[in-house]
């Protein structure tokens, strides 16, 4: 895990510290988000891991947290305005900050370890994963912190959250209830789970990792080890919301992993391990064609 934490970022989905840390928006399937793309994650580039901002091309970096203790970049709020985020400063709990830094505040305060999966589509609700009640289960509150409540109560298996579906109806997740990780969609009140990948592979959590969202267009995009059975070469996948039409989109030695998806789903953007420099992310289209590495830089300084 540490070799992840040094590179670029930690997915709003790394297992042992925030297991679901995209910087993916949520978006309306009827009122769909239009803005520039705004990149979060987490670098440690300064010294230790701090959270930045930036544009898609890497221009226009800002450093948003300035802590002793981990930060990891969470999902940004559906309108763009907050970003929220996992932090070890109080133990290890789910914040919210507005897009520019400002107005951290916490939202769980439990001596358990709470990390963010995703707003609902209109930006009133939060999905995060807990062990609060002894193993990683997935929890809903209200954006306020208020509200918290368990909702798929499995005490004798894994649960990390992928988020809401566009239109608000689904929730995509991944766990280990048969053996193996899986990605699995219940409807948004945790009801009726089922089980979309069905493979021996791992799908969605891979060698330490999570990995599932939403894209803007309704297809699922994950991690998955189907087709190199390696656990330290996850590949990057799109499938349709019911499991059909799986696409491989990566075809690269090491460990990759989704950052975050352009407001209209055309582009992605993810990390690769290892790369040179290590904290350099790349960009792509959604079929997985013109790749290109994005080299950011700091404020006043040199690539």
């Amino acid at each position: 895990m540490q070799r992840i934490k040094s590179t670029i970022g930690v997915l709003s989905l790394a297992v042992a510290v925030a297991a679901m840390l995209l910087s993916v928006p949520a978006g309306s399937a009827k009122t769909p988000v239009q803005r520039a793309w705004k990149i979060a994650l987490t670098s440690n580039r300064q010294g230790d891991s701090e959270i930045y901002s930036m544009n898609a091309d890497g221009t226009h970096v800002r450093r948003l947290t300035h802590s002793k203790k981990f930060d990891g970049a969470g999902p940004w709020s559906p309108d763009g305005r907050k970003l929220l985020f996992y932090s070890q400063r109080t133990g290890g709990d789910v914040w919210v900050m507005n897009a520019n830094g400002a107005a951290q505040r916490r939202l769980t305060r439990n001596r358990a370890w709470d990390a963010p999966g995703g707003w609902s589509p209109d930006g009133q609700k939060i999905l995060f994963a807990s062990n609060r009640d002894g193993n990683n289960e997935l929890y809903v509150m209200n954006a306020d912190g208020s509200g918290q409540r368990n909702l798929l109560p499995s005490p004798s298996s894994q649960e990390w959250p992928g988020g809401w579906s566009p239109d608000g109806r689904s929730i995509a997740f991944v766990t280990d209830r048969d053996g193996n990780w899986e990605i699995y969609v219940m409807s948004a009140d945790g009801s009726n789970p089922r089980n979309l990948t069905r493979n021996v592979a791992n799908d969605g959590g891979v060698a330490g990792l999570s990995g599932v969202t939403w894209a803007p267009d309704g297809r699922i995009l994950y991690v998955s080890t189907r087709d190199t059975r390696d656990q330290d070469h996850p590949e990057l996948y799109a499938m349709d919301a019911d499991g059909s039409n799986v696409r491989r989109l990566t075809r690269t030695p090491g460990t990759e992993g989704l950052v975050s998806i352009s407001p209209g789903g055309g582009k992605l953007a993810f990390w690769r391990y290892p790369t040179k420099p290590r904290w350099a992310f790349f960009v792509m289209n959604a079929d997985g064609s013109g790749v290109r590495k994005v080299n950011w830089k700091l404020p006043g300084a040199e690539r």
